[in-house]
């Protein structure tokens, strides 16, 4: 024992120094954990500022409730958004009109036909045949593209002319 007492008397100032450095160390430790403590109670105390444990569950409670709602809605405006792309590709946005002299002793481009179609080719093409004393129209369905019925030259030159130019937009950008 007299041997350890002789070491640590020789060698005091070097473990005096050794133990002050540790200190030194550990009271640097024990700052920054004091701070970041600090920190995170700063934050749970501004989150839970006005709240108990009753109200800290009905505000996560509420905040399911509004988070549920929020879904429901985005999913109805999901489902008419779909309903509204259907209703636009059904839309009769292909539009063809010629204007024509159907008679000789008729000018001023009276008469026309009008191809109005979807993008499937489903609709009609309307024929309008303006006469000195009388005004006719008639109506030919048509199905693809097509139609079961003779079309003449000005119907079928409106049907090209609404393929050519494409659809007509309902809605501005």
């Amino acid at each position: 024992m007299d041997e350890v007492f002789k070491i640590l008397t020789q060698h005091s100032s070097e473990i005096l120094l050794f133990l002050l450095l540790t200190v030194i160390v550990m009271a640097i430790f024990v700052v920054r954990m004091a701070s970041t403590q600090n920190r995170s109670q700063q934050r749970w105390r501004t989150l839970l500022s006005g709240t108990n444990g009753d109200n800290l569950e009905k505000m996560l409670y509420d905040h399911l409730r509004e988070r549920l709602r929020m879904e429901e809605e985005i999913e109805a405006l999901r489902n008419r958004a779909k309903d509204l792309e259907r209703r636009l590709n059904e839309n009769k946005g292909h539009l063809g009109l010629v204007r024509f002299d159907a008679f000789d002793d008729v000018s001023g481009n009276q008469s026309f036909a009008l191809a109005l179609y979807d993008d499937q080719g489903n609709g009609a093409v309307l024929n309008s045949i303006v006469g000195r004393s009388d005004c006719r129209v008639y109506c030919k369905p048509l199905l693809n593209g097509r139609s079961e019925r003779d079309l003449s030259q000005e119907e079928q030159r409106a049907i090209r002319e609404a393929k050519s130019t494409g659809p007509k937009s309902i809605i501005s950008p």
